[in-house]
């Protein structure tokens, strides 16, 4: 691999047109301005990408060296308004090498981006994935993809979903103007937790791209590493399941709307190629690196049931006792009563198809680790405010803190476990929840048995940390600001540890991202922390370590 300093120097730097003289920076962000990227290496090739303002002719390049005096692939496509001016071009490549590519379009030359094609199935060479989630742009700075560009250390990015924010202001945030996301149609909230608007048409879902993919940090990511993708539920709707979105209010309920769900499953595909069939639904796929390493990416929002407990009417047996409200329907739901009724209903997050894909791919894998790629956290995480005198009867018990996780599908999560159990070496990696997590999981967490698996989370790239969300809903909400529930915010991590032993870490007030490596004898798990999110000058600040070693369904502390 070319030394990280003259990549610095060259890959984000202008370069020359070939025949011609080099091009200016306004040229290219004019030309080309959400930039280059790379996604879904095998050792047969890999996927390049970029957007062309205005579409028309353009030419890809890719070379074995940032000079491009070796070119070894190029071609020439046509782009148009009908994919946003956005190309994708699957590229065949050897195994295991670094490549540097460019395109051209109305004489004007993109910047150099970097990518690798994985080796062969059978290479002995470990795996760096840097692990990401959550990135928000309203009012905040992606500061962690600059210090993950700064280390230059990873093979992939394994981008686990919420890529973008479909709300603009959510969390009752004002937002400065140049991070303020814009939408040409948009639809209005009325409750300010949600945002004052919705992205709801394909323009929309288009704008908010573009706008996020302009970010200099973010486009530098794409320019340095090959992408791997997942999608959670902001690249469509809060909590969505299928074509239904949870948002609850008299504009935005919680209605299947197979046109929005089309237009923002399209947007995604343009902005973020995967290999796949053909069928732009199915997003689940495995990835394999190696000798030592094969990812089953799951999706676990359009195959999934609606959840459990509507937001609609009160229900006190499950401590929803607010209408319209998610609390107690999907957050701070009694663990017992909720218990019942999924046992009886049995609900699925993956579908019987890509369940019965996962458990087989999961077994039948000969690599030595096998990594399940879950947007949502797996692991059991209960609160238990019984302890708490000064909360009223009907909140001394024990809460599930979200029910649109895996909490809320136990039957199937057990049975994904019990058929990943019958192996060894199962990593889970996770996002979603805006924090750092790293879990022993069991098949049943109530019961005195032994682990199955191991799960690392990652928090978010940007997006508020689930102390800022939590202490949000409170403040909005005198009824629950008037039972001392605010005052609970700062002993969530504490609480969540006690009362779940198989949580080895939990860290649910910073930002950041993770550096995951699988080799031939452990898996090491970093998490990083970035300060500074909510302004326009941050930085990474530290970090803590986790191992897992070959064999073991347990997490050390390094």
């Amino acid at each position: 691999m070319i030394e990280r300093r003259t990549f610095l120097r060259l890959g984000l730097a202008v370069v020359p047109m070939l025949g011609s003289s080099a091009c200016s920076d306004d040229a290219q962000d004019r030309t080309f301005p959400q930039g280059v990227a790379s996604f879904d290496p095998t050792p047969e090739g890999v996927l390049l990408w970029t957007r062309v303002e205005g579409g028309g002719r353009v030419r890809h390049e890719v070379a074995t060296d940032p000079d491009f005096k070796s070119v070894v692939a190029s071609g020439e496509h046509e782009v148009s308004a009908d994919t946003d001016g956005t190309l994708r071009v699957d590229v065949a490549l050897a195994a295991g090498g670094t490549y540097w590519y460019r395109f051209v379009a109305h004489g004007v030359t993109s910047t150099i981006g970097r990518t690798r094609t994985a080796p062969a199935r059978d290479a002995d060479v470990p795996l760096r994935i840097g692990l990401a989630s959550c990135q928000d742009f309203g009012g905040r700075w992606f500061h962690a993809w600059r210090a993950l560009v700064d280390r230059d250390d990873v093979d992939v990015v394994l981008f686990i979903g919420d890529y973008i924010y479909e709300t603009i202001g959510h969390l009752g945030v004002k937002l400065p103007s140049d991070r303020t996301p814009e939408v040409p149609d948009g639809l209005v909230l009325e409750d300010p937790l949600k945002g004052t608007v919705a992205a709801l048409t394909l323009a929309d879902y288009r704008a908010l791209y573009r706008q996020y993919r302009h970010d200099p940090d973010l486009r530098a990511a794409h320019a340095h590493f090959p992408f791997v993708m997942l999608w959670d539920d902001h690249e469509f709707a809060n909590d969505s399941w299928g074509d239904h979105a949870t948002d609850f209010d008299d504009y935005y309920g919680d209605e299947g709307n197979p046109e929005r769900r089309e237009a923002a499953t399209r947007a995604w595909h343009e902005f973020n190629p995967i290999r796949q069939s053909g069928d732009t639904t199915q997003i689940y796929r495995s990835f394999r690196w190696g000798r030592h390493v094969e990812i089953i990416l799951l999706d676990e929002r359009l195959h999934r049931d609606d959840h459990l407990v509507p937001e609609g009417p009160i229900d006190k047996e499950v401590g929803h006792i607010q209408m319209n409200s998610a609390f107690g329907a999907r957050t701070f739901v009694i663990k017992d009563a909720f218990d019942a009724r999924e046992a009886a209903a049995a609900p699925t997050m993956l579908g019987a198809t890509q369940r019965a894909w996962a458990i087989e791919t999961v077994t039948a894998s000969t690599a030595t680790w096998k990594v399940l790629a879950s947007p949502l956290i797996m692991a059991q995480m209960v609160l238990d405010l019984s302890a708490y005198e000064r909360l009223p009867d009907m909140f001394r018990n024990r809460f599930y803190f979200k029910t649109d996780q895996w909490d809320g599908f136990r039957t199937e999560r057990r049975a994904l476990l019990e058929a990943c159990g019958s192996v060894d070496n199962v990593v889970v990696l996770s996002g979603d929840l805006h924090g750092f997590y790293a879990a022993e999981l069991y098949a049943d967490f109530d019961a005195a048995t032994e682990p199955l698996a191991v799960e690392f989370g990652v928090s978010a790239i940007s997006a508020a940390t689930v102390d800022v969300q939590l202490a949000a809903v409170v403040d909005a909400n005198p009824f629950l600001e008037a039972f001392g529930l605010g005052e609970l915010i700062p002993q969530f991590d504490a609480n969540l540890l006690a009362t779940n032993p198989h949580i080895r870490h939990a860290d649910s007030v910073t930002n950041g991202f993770a550096i995951v490596e699988l080799g031939p004898q452990a898996v090491d798990v970093r998490f990083v922390a970035v300060d500074g999110v909510t302004t326009p000058s941050g930085r990474a600040r530290s970090e803590v370590a986790f191992r897992t070693r070959l064999g073991s369904r347990r997490i050390e502390a390094l």
